[in-house]
């Protein structure tokens, strides 16, 4: 008796779509709010409406795409939905959040070290951190995606602050000091360990940034506190 091969005859509905997944002909998947067909055997294409995909139902259009990072004026106990704290959590790789971490590009987890782990047993995901290991959040600063890439970490660094000071015997030291360097005059030697033989002026020459630039205990500028944020949709 003749047979006859049908494929599939009913759609295979596969969650939330994931890079890292194979997908076959007639396999079903979400992808930022809509339901999206597959057309063909796919790996790795984001569904839209290209060879691979069709798409099937249109759902309501989502104000943020997955991966979306900012700062938001939120404690990190009340962010909106679809929105995480940008802490380096963990998440289970087969939870709503890991699959959409998964879901998102290669360079994308590589920028920012987004990485499967197996913790007790059980496969894990991280969302990215804003956070240096010492705790300091880090300013976020506009790349060309050339000299630096999106996600690269930049060292802490100071302008370079210019002084300079006269030798010799001149008169008025302090007439003779610019930048940072700043002519003071004492009574030489009556301090520290020194036994004064004699009483002379010597001149001395003091450094301090604060007279160029404001200073404090840290490199800051003026800023405003914000919950740095990822958006998972889910």
């Amino acid at each position: 008796m003749a047979t006859i091969n049908l494929g599939n005859i009913r759609f295979n509905w596969c969650g939330e779509y994931a890079s890292s997944t194979q997908y076959t002909k007639d396999d079903v998947v979400g992808f930022g709010g809509s339901s999206w067909i597959a057309r063909k055997n796919v790996k790795g294409v984001n569904p839209t409406k290209n060879e691979f995909w069709d798409l099937m139902i249109a759902g309501a259009e989502k104000p943020y795409v997955i991966g979306e990072q900012k700062l938001m004026a939120f404690r990190a106990s009340e962010l909106p939905f679809g929105w995480y704290f940008r802490n380096g959590d963990n998440y289970l790789l087969d939870s709503p959040q890991g699959r959409a971490l998964n879901s998102l590009s290669a360079n994308y987890k590589e920028d920012y070290k987004i990485t499967i782990k197996v913790i007790n047993g059980q496969q894990y995901i991280n969302v990215p951190t804003a956070f240096a290991p010492d705790g300091r959040g880090y300013f976020e600063r506009a790349v060309d995606g050339t000299n630096r890439q999106v996600g690269s970490v930049e060292c802490d660094a100071i302008r370079d602050i210019w002084g300079h000071f006269d030798t010799g015997v001149v008169d008025f030291h302090s007439n003779y000091a610019r930048g940072a360097f700043l002519g003071t005059s004492a009574i030489y030697p009556e301090n520290g360990a020194f036994q004064p033989k004699k009483e002379w002026h010597a001149w001395g020459y003091d450094f301090r940034a604060s007279n160029v630039v404001p200073t404090g205990p840290e490199n800051t500028v003026l800023n405003e506190g914000k919950t740095p944020a990822i958006y998972l949709g889910v």
